[in-house]
């Protein structure tokens, strides 16, 4: 941990239970010690940061909460007691909709059935999410190597309109995200306020051609309607007329 901290890592992320792209890792375990989970967040600590986990099951949320992680990712097969005792310990959920709705490429018939019964756990955690009231829900996509699905990666917005309204949906990927990032503190690589259009807050703008609260599909085709990119104040891509 402090390796990875000391060659520049923000924060640091555990494994704390199994994953569907490894093969002979079930998602109902937990692999790691409560031991384990205090050192990871120790180190963190040191640092002036903090831990996030991956796991999908309830035991493991619980072990990694516990003992101070501040972020669950994943999370399809927690129960509802334990969604509510993460709104009551005020812990981040970084959970993903796209990355589970095809199976990779290579992967074996165990592979595709842990990946669809995460799937499947999507469902009943964004109900239970907004039944409790649960909003510390972070965006992403989980995908980081194929091509093709990169392209589509902004299908995320659309398929989270199942079970959140366009502005939601916009919050999570804008200032939730944001939240997220700055529990980095001083590791943050991001010397600013982020996911706010405020007096000294970063500058990290888009422009889009449409109105994503009425209709959040136009971000599918983002190289067409994300018309302007500002980062940090400074303009990366401007395609407007």
């Amino acid at each position: 941990m402090r390796e990875q901290l000391r060659r520049g890592a923000s924060q640091i992320k555990i494994s704390v239970g199994g994953g569907t792209g490894s093969e002979a890792d079930p998602l109902d375990v937990v692999q790691y010690t409560e031991k384990e989970i205090k050192a990871a967040v120790n180190a963190a600590s040191d640092w002036g940061t903090y831990v996030t986990a991956h796991v999908y099951n309830t035991d493991g949320v619980r072990r990694a909460i516990d003992n101070g992680v501040k972020c669950i990712e994943h999370g399809q097969l927690m129960d509802e007691e334990t969604l509510q005792y993460m709104k009551e310990k005020e812990i981040w959920l970084s959970p993903q909709v796209i990355v589970y709705t095809y199976h990779p490429k290579g992967f074996t018939d165990d592979q595709k059935k842990k990946h669809d019964q995460a799937y499947d756990g999507i469902d009943s955690m964004f109900k239970s999410a907004k039944k409790i009231g649960f909003d510390k829900i972070g965006f992403g996509s989980d995908i980081i190597s194929d091509p093709a699905m990169l392209e589509r990666i902004n299908e995320e917005f659309v398929f989270r309109t199942q079970w959140f309204d366009n502005a939601e949906i916009l919050k999570q990927a804008t200032y939730n995200n944001a939240q997220i990032l700055a529990m980095s503190g001083e590791r943050s690589p991001y010397k600013g306020r982020l996911g706010v259009i405020e007096e000294v807050a970063l500058a990290d703008l888009l422009l889009i051609n449409g109105n994503p609260l009425e209709d959040i599909s136009i971000l599918k085709a983002y190289k067409k309607n994300i018309q302007l990119i500002m980062k940090d104040g400074v303009i990366y891509k401007n395609i407007l007329k």
